[in-house]
């Protein structure tokens, strides 16, 4: 096991000491991933189709059991969600919000018991310090910011208002439960494990307040996992899909890196933003489905958001 950390130590200090390889590396492995995903998921759906359809029925029958009927709002919620949106929207959610808590439970269960996450943070905050460049602070210094908190308030107001110019009103509500929610949960969480921040002698830049986890990462995965959603809502072919999802996890990744470099937070600490980031939005992307598909009653007609 100590060979191992070792190994992972120097090796966490190799790659920081090539610090734009190693963002090559992150975006391009993150990218690749989605396309490996969008390929299993088309190989598998022919040899799921029999399976959703017994699914599909099953569903149908629980809407239709005289034990739901008894309870008028969850038979409206059921007959106003389709088998198919029920099974994909929310059980895909809950396995991603499901897989984002244990991550988060287990990175926070290793820096609080200095694990070995701990040594490879070090290892890997000190070779990309000591690698920095000017040019390459200046450029993330500048980048960094339209993750900060005024910026990203920028954006929550503009999209928000958009929205509700489009009269779409529980999209710009989620929206910005989405976005003001994520940052009252990151600066619970930073409170609740209160640790330190990285330190150097001559720093690259300063951040007030708690490391773990880093807000930047947070609200930027929630705020581009929010635009990704509502421009999978808007946008109909699959190319232009493909590329807004590609687009917003890079800069995402990019995000977190940039606050790496920067030396105000570890890779645990941006790991964990992206994970609580990921809690947080699947259970909001979850809530947004069922307020749209909501029943409601217009000119006596009873129709859905």
């Amino acid at each position: 096991m100590e060979a191992l950390d070792l190994s992972a130590e120097q090796l966490a200090a190799a790659v920081g000491a090539r610090p734009f390889v190693l963002l090559a590396l992150l975006m391009t492995g993150t990218v690749v991933a989605l396309l490996g995903l969008v390929a299993v998921a088309r190989l598998s759906e022919r040899h799921a189709r029999a399976l959703w359809g017994r699914a599909v029925r099953a569903y149908r029958a629980a809407a239709e059991h005289p034990a739901v009927q008894r309870f008028p709002a969850l038979a409206r919620v059921l007959h106003g969600l389709s088998a198919a949106e029920y099974l994909v929207i929310h059980l895909a959610l809950g396995l991603a919000l499901s897989m984002a808590a244990l991550v988060f439970v287990a990175l926070a269960e290793a820096v609080n018991g200095g694990a070995s996450i701990v040594k490879v943070d070090l290892a890997l905050a000190r070779a990309l310090h000591a690698s920095s460049s000017s040019a390459g602070v200046a450029a993330l210094r500048a980048f960094t910011f339209l993750g900060s908190g005024a910026a990203l308030t920028v954006v929550a107001i503009v999209v928000a208002a958009a929205l509700l110019r489009r009269r779409h009103r529980v999209l710009a509500i989620g929206w910005l439960i989405a976005l003001a929610g994520g940052g009252l949960l990151n600066w619970a969480l930073k409170a609740l494990f209160a640790r330190q921040r990285p330190t150097f002698a001559d720093p690259l830049a300063v951040a007030a307040g708690w490391s773990f986890p880093s807000g930047h990462s947070m609200g930027t995965f929630i705020t581009f996992g929010m635009l990704s959603y509502l421009g999978l809502l808007f946008v109909r072919t699959p190319r232009a899909r493909l590329l807004l999802v590609a687009f917003a996890l890079s800069w995402t990744v990019a995000m977190g890196f940039s606050r790496m470099y920067l030396g105000v937070h570890y890779l645990s600490d941006v790991l964990a933003g992206f994970a609580a980031g990921s809690v947080w939005l699947a259970a909001c992307i979850s809530g947004i489905e069922v307020a749209r598909r909501r029943p409601r009653r217009v000119d006596g007609r009873l129709l859905t958001d």
